[in-house]
């Protein structure tokens, strides 16, 4: 075990955290499934029973005080499209008892705050009276189902109550007949042993348009201290995508993400490489991270499959919806040094060039912060990010490295050939 994994080894996830695309809340840890590439392996959670430790109200009222607290510097409550992601640290479809939990916090959360987007992610089957319990709430949902693919290539890195990709395109095709919410296919881990021939491939994308799938985002496999590299299963089914991943952050197949694109146009189905963009196509809204920002949209929106309508949405000149950070550039410089608790002397604003430059470590759940906050607007850059994740984000490293070099740098994963 690496040291940085020794680190999180059984560390405590935090009750709410801001992660790059949504506000994240674990009142609940521990998941009864047992899938080999995830993070919850290296913190000890994996294959253990739910265990909830504060109640739904309880934590209604600490995501009022997190919304109208400290975060408030720079971010209004009342202006602020970031979605809330119940479940970060569980399931919370996979058994009875987290089920429960979700509906009483939704119905705990409408009390409290306004309404705003929340994010279910399961690889469980769905009920329909989970479904219509939800539903009755109002607020939107937008369910990511997590479906690698591995159970129909017959390869055993799932265990537990995880769904075939049968039942996923039932979720869809359930979730799609509701009021307010909306189905998303997460695709991850998107690596050559578990996917299919190109032309079954361009019938797995018609299959899930066909479902209800608003669209796909598509993750490769995560190497780093949150993975549990470890684990016999990656080091027996997935041998192939491990010796190529030594020595990086992650290993995505890049040439059949461009067969699935290139499907993708052709059946007007979207797919992405962010969650963030998922989330801007279901609220028809622009993308809140700045995948569209002119200085990285060549490697990060452009490869995409993505409708013309919702790039028209996300074109640099369309207007952004609220204000975000207000002022000028020393209005806002001196906004982002109170927040971080940091001298103005250590941000420099750059208008011309769309660049923020944080001299000084800044927390990964801040930097995010900073993100929902100017929206796309900048690109951010620190000195260095004190990472609190099991896994550590590609944002806040291409900026640093666009910031040093002054020009886009291709994320090269993301490319279609």
């Amino acid at each position: 075990m690496t040291p940085a994994a020794a680190r999180l080894q059984g560390s405590v996830p935090p009750l709410i955290a801001e992660h790059d695309t949504w506000i994240t809340l674990d009142p609940v840890v521990g998941c009864p499934a047992d899938c080999a590439y995830c993070y919850l392996g290296v913190l000890g959670l994996r294959a253990t029973k739910p265990v909830a430790r504060v109640s739904p109200r309880d934590l209604a009222d600490e995501v009022d005080r997190y919304l109208n607290g400290r975060r408030a510097e720079v971010m209004d409550p009342l202006d602020d499209p970031t979605p809330l992601c119940l479940g970060n640290h569980t399931d919370m479809m996979m058994s009875p008892e987290n089920r429960r939990a979700t509906i009483e916090v939704l119905r705990e959360l409408s009390r409290r705050i306004p309404p705003r987007t929340m994010v279910l992610i399961t690889k469980a089957v769905l009920r329909e009276d989970t479904i219509a319990e939800i539903d009755a709430i109002g607020w939107p949902v937008v369910w990511f189902f997590s479906q690698s693919l591995a159970r129909t290539a017959g390869i055993p890195l799932e265990a537990g109550r995880t769904a075939r990709l049968e039942e996923t395109l039932a979720n869809a095709r359930l979730v799609s007949a509701s009021r307010n919410q909306h189905a998303v296919h997460f695709w991850r881990p998107f690596v050559r042993e578990l996917l299919p021939d190109p032309a079954s491939l361009e019938t797995v994308v018609e299959s899930l348009h066909a479902s209800g799938m608003r669209c796909s985002v598509l993750n490769g496999l995560r190497l780093g201290p949150g993975v549990p590299q470890d684990d016999a299963r990656l080091r027996t089914h997935l041998a192939e995508t491990m010796r190529a991943g030594e020595g990086a952050t992650e290993v995505f197949d890049r040439e059949r993400w461009g067969q699935a694109v290139r499907a993708g146009r052709r059946t007007e189905y979207p797919l992405y490489r962010h969650s963030s963009c998922a989330l801007a196509l279901v609220r028809s809204a622009r993308e809140q991270l700045g995948t569209w920002n002119p200085t990285v949209f060549a490697d990060r929106c452009t490869p995409c499959s993505c409708p013309a309508w919702q790039r028209r949405l996300c074109a640099p000149d369309a207007p952004v919806a609220g204000d975000g950070l207000l002022g000028g550039p020393a209005a806002l410089r001196a906004r982002i040094a109170r927040f971080l608790g940091i001298g103005e002397d250590h941000v420099l604003v750059d208008e011309a060039r769309k660049h923020i430059h944080v001299d000084a470590a800044v927390p990964e759940f801040d930097y995010n912060t900073l993100l929902h906050a100017l929206r796309g607007t900048f690109v951010v850059a620190a000195r260095s990010i004190v990472w609190q994740r099991a896994w550590e984000s590609g944002w806040p490293t291409a900026a640093g490295r666009h910031a040093q070099d002054g020009s886009g740098t291709p994320i090269e994963s993301m490319v279609p050939k």
